[in-house]
């Protein structure tokens, strides 16, 4: 009990400063819709800080936190190796991705030309190369604070890690208000409110480890010191899962190529996927940031059934809470979109097309969150090559189809790609990782059926409650109003529904169903 009740417990903490910045998030994104609009400053900051947001998925998310924590985790106890340890990786990060930053400042041009060439012929290519020249060194600062946060983390601390989330957000808010106060140019200012909100976060992570005993130190350079060998181990597995993580933002890439061809498409689908990103971050992403620490301290151990019945503890978890997300989502789309985002200069029609690519994209969330957690089975055993050829697979298949469906969907092709490809790609990983020893346990197979039903209840409930009421909240912010009153019944009726059968005790926890 007291283990269920602390991977519900971590995840409920970094779920809740998770849907702090996301709430921050989307007001960011009505001051940016109200103020921009779709129009050519929104396309090229978007589309310039694609940039370093992308090579952050590469540098820190995508490689170096599978890698670092499951390595640190076997050094933590000893805090004069730990901080040798983080001292080298610290300076190897500062010099590898500074470099990388210069680069990316003097190629800018050729960056830009190669995510939206459909900005080539208009004011948004000069824009997007001034704010991506501006912005790129995000990606050494963000990594910084990846490398500090991944510490916490491992010590279970995700307080300070995932709070921090905040503080862009917070930034971004402020320079769009002062813009808009003191006539600013909007462009330019977010980008120097993204630089210093990255150097605030750095400070914060940084304080807090060394509060936690977790320091910068003098470290012993000569070939008896094992921390060096650790770091060249550290450094050389995260090569492949950089690669794979560098192969997976191809289809990033490919979104963007394809919107930039039609005027707005790259806001619509930015905006959209956030709204999609919003459950995969409270559920899939927190609960992959809480189960990766776990399960590497289970699998060093020999755990073997423990990380099992863990791993199936945070995908039944995971799907609780992703499948109402999903259907919420995909069902009140264009309500979700028009409130949010239907004023200023973002129009009906932008709405519109906004709407549909959020429908789309609320298709990949199940499999996007459950595939984490499933990788997370070989990340915590150091097997890096499994995941790396999944990479490789994806990004072969959704490039393949994004391109194939372009002349019958237009802007749409990428998002309907993205849904298709994670659905054959987690459908693939549950079969491999069966082979490996994984499997769903009696708990997660009984809870299966009960969740879709009780997701189909509310979906019953919500089409029942738009088809009698919508009528009488037509006005903007009265609709408002109604999403608010129809996600608060809906939600309570689910949660009632999971209770009544059986999925959740009389205090509303999980029941174990024997597992």
């Amino acid at each position: 009990m007291k283990k269920k009740n602390s991977l519900i417990n971590n995840f409920s903490i970094v779920s809740l400063w998770t849907l702090l910045s996301r709430t921050l998030g989307f007001l960011r994104d009505i001051f940016l819709a109200l103020y921009l609009g779709s129009g050519p400053v929104a396309q090229a900051f978007l589309l310039a800080f694609t940039i370093p947001n992308m090579l952050r998925r590469i540098f820190a998310e995508g490689s170096f936190n599978k890698v670092f924590i499951p390595i640190f985790v076997g050094v933590k106890g000893n805090k004069k190796n730990a901080n040798e340890l983080v001292t080298i990786v610290f300076f190897s990060l500062f010099t590898i991705l500074g470099l990388i930053s210069i680069l990316g400042i003097i190629f800018m041009p050729v960056l830009i030309r190669a995510l939206a060439f459909g900005f080539l012929d208009d004011e948004r290519f000069e824009l997007a190369v001034l704010y991506g020249r501006i912005l790129f060194p995000y990606i050494l600062l963000i990594s910084l604070v990846q490398l500090f946060s991944s510490v916490l983390n491992a010590f279970n601390l995700y307080h300070i890690s995932t709070a921090t989330q905040s503080v862009l957000n917070f930034f971004l808010i402020g320079s769009l208000i002062f813009s808009a106060l003191y006539s600013g140019d909007f462009g330019y200012n977010l980008c120097i409110a993204v630089l210093i909100s990255g150097l605030i976060n750095l400070v914060l992570v940084f304080r807090a480890c060394r509060l936690n005993g977790i320091s910068l130190t003098s470290v012993n350079l000569s070939g008896l010191n094992p921390n060096l060998s650790i770091s060249k181990e550290l450094f050389l597995k995260s090569i492949p899962i950089s690669l794979a993580s560098g192969v997976s933002q191809i289809n990033l890439v490919v979104g963007r190529q394809i919107s930039s061809l039609f005027d707005g498409a790259i806001v619509w689908l930015i905006y959209a996927d956030r709204l999609a990103q919003l459950p995969i971050a409270l559920i899939g992403v927190a609960l992959n940031v809480v189960t990766l620490p776990k399960l590497s301290s289970l699998k060093k151990s020999g755990r073997q059934v423990e990380g099992n019945l863990y791993l199936n503890q945070s995908m039944r978890l995971s799907l609780v809470f992703a499948l109402p997300a999903s259907v919420g989502l995909m069902y009140l789309n264009s309500e979700i979109i028009s409130s949010l985002f239907q004023r200023g200069n973002f129009l009906v029609s932008d709405a519109i097309q906004t709407s549909k690519a959020l429908s789309i994209y609320s298709l990949s969330i199940i499999p996007i969150s459950l595939q984490m957690l499933l990788l997370n089975f070989y990340f915590a055993e150091k097997n890096i090559r499994i995941p790396f050829y999944y990479s490789l697979a994806s990004v072969f298949l959704n490039v393949s189809l994004a391109y194939t469906l372009l002349d019958t969907f237009e802007f749409l092709a990428p998002p309907i790609a993205y849904a298709i490809t994670n659905w054959l790609v987690f459908i693939s990983l549950v079969y491999h990782t069966y082979k490996f020893g994984f499997y769903f346990n009696s708990a997660f197979k009984q809870a299966l059926s009960r969740i879709v039903l009780s997701s189909c209840f509310m979906l019953v409930l919500l089409i029942l409650m738009k088809s009698v009421t919508i009528w009488y909240f037509s006005n903007q912010n009265l609709t408002i109003l109604w999403l608010s009153m129809v996600i608060l019944i809906s939600g309570i009726s689910y949660f009632a529904c999971l209770r009544f059968l059986g999925i959740l005790d009389k205090n509303f926890r999980f029941n174990d169903f024997g597992k």
